[in-house]
């Protein structure tokens, strides 16, 4: 698993990479929120937003990596809630450039030291 500073947690498949939630971001969204995400299909940059999250305060989903959406987590579009029970993958990419230096867990983690 590798890390992004925008919070997102990259996991390698055989044919791309799914990308998830950190557990720091999980901590800042509210009870009751929305998530939106980008469409399958759609071409994507790193840096790009490829989704949003409404709650209490808003967040914008910033795509670690290049590549073209194959899936994204329905089943997190209809109820939002498992993303805080069970930390799914939002969204599925094939093709993909690994264009932005991720970070280990280790490097990770202390980056969200020197964030506070």
């Amino acid at each position: 698993m590798r890390y992004s500073k925008d919070h997102c947690c990259i996991e390698k498949t055989e044919t791309g990479v799914k990308i998830g939630l950190t557990e720091y971001l999980h901590s800042k969204i509210c009870n009751n929120f929305e998530i939106n995400l980008c469409d399958e299909g759609d071409r994507v940059r790193a840096g790009d937003i490829i989704g949003d999250i409404e709650s209490c305060d808003f967040f914008d989903i910033i795509s670690p990596v290049s590549g073209t959406v194959v899936r994204v987590n329905d089943e997190a579009l209809d109820n939002p809630q498992l993303i805080l029970k069970n930390n799914p993958w939002l969204i599925e990419m094939t093709d993909v450039a690994f264009t932005q230096q991720l970070m280990s867990e280790n490097e990770y983690n202390v980056y969200l030291k020197n964030l506070k």
